[in-house]
């Protein structure tokens, strides 16, 4: 084991937590062990606003552990929340693996993250390791859309003076990093056309339906290129069968790691519809919402040479990939905090089958420590910093 890694207590921490059901909405439970749980570590802690917002019972968990000024300030997050079917869970020890009993996720995403940071604040306190501010942040719904972060109280988020954040919450082995994901734009479509009865008078009709199928036929949709993908997933509309179609509402997205391309897929999908509207004698309106934006890492040298120089301590192998959907580190970087996702040890994520890897949870945590210890600090006698001696 490790020896700034209580092996046994991470264990019993995470069993503890993949225990209490916390679906998305439901998180009041995990949330008020979770402030517990803080609160003996010795955090300064908030609970914001967010529950109400979104209708659920529990809000964001925003924490501090006040460090030394002459470190820069790391903030560390997860979600609490877990997918179905997730109540009743049965965590089973199998080796270096902890499953469940095959009915139920076994919610390592991401109560292993939760652990890991829960562990790591311990390894900190335990062994008097110095360190700036520690900030953490457990979210709410993130499984539904990143909901609790996307209202993280502006007031409370004025607390975190965070220089790079890092989010716990990406299936595999530690020193995965995430440092791509793209922006997401989720598009709103009407097609206007004019009913009439298909079989009495549909030349009186422009139907909604033709209108549609002409722009799609000439419209890219799928994967664009490895850094792009578009899509229209939901269709509703129409009145009656011996009706011509008079309106249709069309619910798509566009993801693009590129700016450029994103908007030039944007442009290039209304240009289909609106030219088809036009063929057919009807319109079309667009209403577009920025979801979240991009994860670019080489925008963050800092950061990226931060996390190496964190994991060449402890000898840990980097795995730098990118990822085709979002999570809370695009909203916490659109709010300002460079982030990055790290590989957290579980695996099969929202299968009954789902599971994660004790070792690895230990080398994440060992992770986060050398993180810690390895942020720009001015140096000073008697400062003790974690080594791998």
């Amino acid at each position: 084991m490790n020896r700034w890694i209580n092996e046994k207590r991470l264990i019993a921490s995470f069993c503890d937590l993949v225990t209490i059901d916390s679906l998305s909405y439901r998180e009041r439970d995990m949330a008020d062990e979770l402030l517990r749980r803080l609160k003996r570590l010795g955090f300064e802690v908030w609970e914001d606003d967010a529950g109400p917002k979104i209708g659920g019972s529990a809000g964001n968990i925003i924490a501090k552990l006040k460090g030394i000024v002459e470190k820069e300030a790391l903030l560390f997050t997860a979600h609490m929340d877990t997918v179905q079917p997730g109540t009743a869970k049965t965590p089973l020890l199998s080796g270096k693996r902890i499953h469940t009993d095959g009915t139920t996720v076994l919610g390592g995403d991401d109560a292993a993250g939760i652990a890991c940071i829960l562990e790591m604040a311990a390894s900190l306190r335990e062994h008097k390791l110095d360190h700036g501010d520690i900030y953490v942040i457990f979210t709410v719904a993130e499984e539904m859309g990143l909901q609790g972060a996307k209202n993280l109280n502006p007031a409370v988020m004025e607390k975190v003076k965070a220089n790079y954040g890092f989010v716990l919450d990406d299936a595999g082995k530690a020193g995965g990093v995430v440092a791509a994901a793209p922006a997401h734009v989720k598009r709103h479509i009407t097609i206007r056309g004019k009913s009439a009865h298909a079989g009495v008078e549909p030349e009186k009709g422009i139907d909604a339906v033709r209108i549609m199928a002409e722009a799609v036929y000439h419209m890219q949709l799928g994967r664009l290129d490895e850094e792009t993908t578009a899509n229209l997933g939901m269709i509703k509309g129409g009145e009656a069968g011996n009706t011509v179609c008079g309106q249709l509402e069309i619910l798509g997205e566009v993801r693009s790691r590129n700016p450029e391309k994103l908007a030039k897929q944007l442009k290039a999908m209304q240009r289909c519809f609106e030219e088809a509207a036009r063929n057919w004698g009807g319109a079309v309106e667009f209403e577009d919402e920025l979801l979240y934006g991009a994860i670019d890492l080489r925008r963050h040298p800092d950061l990226q040479k931060l996390l190496e120089k964190a994991a060449e301590k402890i000898g840990l192998p980097m795995d730098y990939h990118s990822s085709g959907g979002g999570s809370d580190a695009n909203i916490l970087n659109s709010l300002g905090f460079p982030c990055v996702t790290l590989s957290s040890a579980f695996y099969a994520m929202h299968t009954v089958q789902e599971y994660v890897d004790i070792e690895e949870m230990i080398r994440l945590t060992e992770f986060m420590l050398s993180i810690t210890q390895s942020v720009e600090a001015v140096e000073k006698a008697g400062v003790r910093n974690l080594t791998t001696e």
